[in-house]
């Protein structure tokens, strides 16, 4: 007979609980705005960043739909049933990859733009093949996500600049690292699929020097992995 362990709850985890609950009784209902982390650690009396950390993981839950710019939403869909002390726990952990994913929106958003102002022919044959590899690797995870990361490395460098490249290159190797963390191996063929897709338009858009459609199909294609995380825990 298995029992699971009796632990204290953390911060987060309390938060999650609460806000869960409210929406169990209907307290709040699906589509509402949330206030924002600073009013919501006020009303909870905890630290901004425990705040934080309880979003993140009811986002990669499916419960939370954030807007960048707009402000973070209860999802019009919930997931059916509440999540076990385990996946809650894998959500915690996974809330990190989703500071990873703000981060890389910021600078391959632009590095998506200046790439279309810069890049050269060199660039433009790599990034192909690029996509190329993807599609030839859906089926083997391992190798889609290299021929992902080499996509991205070249946009990089496809900016000219040095140091952003070198940034960006120490940025990917940390996706490399949460990727073996959280077995996205798991992630459907839909969202690969979905992936080559989105870096395909950015492409077209980089070979055509559209620099802000380039970086409004690179916010895609990073939003695409918030998605699909609540279906890997």
């Amino acid at each position: 007979m298995a029992f699971e362990a009796v632990r204290k709850s953390t911060a987060p985890e309390i938060v999650v609980e609460q806000i869960l609950k409210k929406l169990q009784s209907g307290e709040i209902t699906t589509g509402a705005r949330l206030p924002s982390q600073r009013e919501l650690a006020l009303s909870f009396g905890v630290g901004r960043s425990s705040m934080r950390e309880a979003l993140n993981a009811l986002a990669v839950m499916g419960y939370l739909d954030v807007q960048q710019g707009r402000g973070t939403f209860i999802a019009q869909e919930l997931p059916g049933t509440s999540p076990s002390i385990s996946k809650l726990q894998a959500a915690l952990k996974a809330g990190s990859l989703l500071d990873v994913i703000e981060l890389r929106e910021t600078l391959e958003c632009k590095a998506a733009e200046l790439a279309a102002e810069r890049a050269e022919s060199l660039h433009l044959r790599r990034l192909k093949q690029a996509l190329r590899d993807m599609e030839d690797s859906r089926e083997n995870y391992r190798r889609f996500l290299q021929a992902d990361v080499e996509f991205h490395t070249t946009l990089a460098e496809a900016t000219t600049n040095q140091i952003f490249s070198e940034i960006l290159r120490f940025l990917l190797e940390k996706v490399v690292g949460h990727h073996e963390t959280f077995k996205t191996t798991l992630i459907s063929l839909e969202y690969r699929s979905r992936s080559i897709h989105t870096l395909k338009q950015v492409l077209a858009c980089v070979k055509r020097e559209d620099g802000r459609g380039a970086a409004e199909w690179m916010r895609e294609h990073l939003n695409a992995i918030r998605r699909e995380l609540k279906d890997i825990l």
